[in-house]
């Protein structure tokens, strides 16, 4: 743990902070003090013995937006972290508490938030940590620079982009019907018979006429066939993911203590987007359980509309994750 840390004068003269409780001054300050180099505190008990705060002056500061919502297991993460410090690469640690981290954006001010939709971010602090937490490079640019990413990268691997989504579904079940079609033409009975008729056709003419006449008739019915065989095969195909799709979400459901209804289009289609990717119902459930692991620790991650949205965007990474981890363990 650091020495050293800085609070700016902007953030301890602001209105906010000069209005608020004196020992809820006291505690910002020492949870600045006690942060790791990310700006995460995962321990609070000397803190409060030292400065005598009680629950209300974290209150405080969480109205103040000067820290925000704890996880269930108490890590406190400063809002304004980065917009006052900076610790030099040489000497730069990252926190142990990764996966909170995994859900924070960075804001063009360079302070934290966990709500993805606000206008003014950079990117996710992942991405901008990976980056080398660049405080020169215009705020602006580098918000550029990580959504040309973005688009390259979802041009290569499917993420929750919905038309993305459908392109690789389309073709996948193009390439399934393929396949489909090309076993059922080999396996046709009357291919069987056509095979048999020819070897014997040398040795009877009205054999061969009989064929002729089949093979004459067999045309008009073979087309019809691949059409009913093709349906078929195609509604039992969309009835087993139907079936995966509602599996997935009742196991969802079954580890959550909210419920996502299975009508959610843009889940289902994640849900799906994953099945036809070739992932198997296991390795979608793996994926959940790393997300729930995170979203547990976010009390903003415990209703219906935030947890949905949470799995839309990171189910497909994570899923990924988790296979390329299995595959290295074995």
């Amino acid at each position: 743990m650091a020495e050293r840390r800085m609070i700016s004068r902007k953030i301890a003269e602001d209105d906010r902070f000069v209005d608020m409780h004196p020992v809820s001054k006291l505690l910002y300050f020492y949870l600045v003090l006690n942060a790791d180099d990310d700006g995460f505190v995962g321990s609070v008990k000397m803190i409060n013995f030292l400065t005598n705060a009680d629950q209300s002056n974290y209150d405080e500061l969480l109205e103040n937006n000067l820290i925000l919502e704890p996880t269930k297991n108490g890590v406190y993460v400063i809002t304004d972290w980065y917009a006052q410090n900076k610790i030099e690469p040489k000497i730069y640690k990252a926190t142990e508490y990764l996966s909170v981290r995994a859900l924070l954006f960075i804001k063009t001010n360079f302070a934290y938030t966990t709500n993805p939709d606000e206008k003014d971010i950079i990117s996710p602090v992942d991405y901008w940590v990976k980056q080398g937490r660049d405080k020169k490079t215009p705020p602006e640019i580098q918000a550029q620079q990580y959504l040309e990413q973005f688009q390259e990268t979802s041009k290569k691997v499917p993420r929750s982009v919905e038309e993305t989504s459908k392109k690789v579904l389309a073709q996948n079940r193009l390439d399934k019907n393929r396949l489909d079609k090309s076993r059922l033409e080999q396996n046709r009975p009357d291919q069987t018979k056509k095979e048999k008729i020819n070897i014997d056709k040398d040795n009877s003419t009205s054999t061969s006429s009989i064929y002729n006449n089949a093979t004459t008739e067999n045309k008009g019915n073979s087309g019809e066939k691949d059409r009913v065989d093709s349906g078929v095969n195609n509604q039992l195909d969309t009835n087993n993911n139907q079936d995966t799709v509602s599996s997935l979400f009742n196991y969802l459901n079954g580890i959550s203590t909210t419920d996502i209804p299975k009508d959610n289009k843009r889940l289902a289609d994640v849900f799906d987007m994953l099945i036809h990717n070739g992932y198997e119902i296991e390795d979608i459930q793996l994926g959940i359980d790393n997300i729930m692991n995170v979203a547990n620790q976010m009390p903003q991650y415990q209703n219906e509309q935030s947890l949905a949205k949470l799995l839309i965007q990171h189910l497909p990474e994570y899923t990924k994750q988790t296979l390329e981890q299995s595959s290295s363990n074995d």
